[in-house]
């Protein structure tokens, strides 16, 4: 990795505090050093695949690195209104931005005839996605 400067900010942040869990996408070369880096400060973190072939790493407070986890391996696109809006607070993107994310993705799944929502989202994807659909 040439420059993990932007790493290390998400680093330094959770470390002081500032950030509960933070969201890096790196090369999947990356995973052994961010791993090791990770290790060392005794933060936990979880690798996901992401279709373009990089890895999305979350990580920051343990609860927190366990709510990803609930979430299963479906992509950000497919996860469900719900989802979508605990992972963006987590993150601490803006809430009246999510909030209203929130309330364009509900209304999305409510006209959809396949639902939104996965009843085993850590073996199972929602079948559209909703970046299909027009969002914020």
């Amino acid at each position: 990795m040439k420059n993990m400067d932007v790493f290390y900010h998400l680093l330094y942040e959770h470390s002081r505090g500032l950030r509960d869990l933070a969201l890096y996408t790196i090369s999947p070369d990356d995973e052994t050093l961010i791993a090791k880096e990770l290790q060392l400060e005794n933060v936990s973190f979880l690798f996901r695949k992401i279709e373009d072939g990089r890895t999305n790493v979350y990580f920051g407070h343990p609860s927190c690195v366990e709510v990803v986890k609930s979430f299963g391996t479906c992509p950000h696109c497919y996860l469900s209104p719900e989802q979508d809006f605990i992972l963006g607070i987590m993150l601490g993107y803006d809430r009246t931005r999510q909030c209203d994310r929130y309330l364009t993705r509900r209304d999305q799944c409510e006209a959809r005839s396949i639902p939104c929502q996965s009843t085993q989202p850590s073996s199972s994807c929602v079948k559209e996605k909703d970046d299909e659909h027009a969002l914020l």
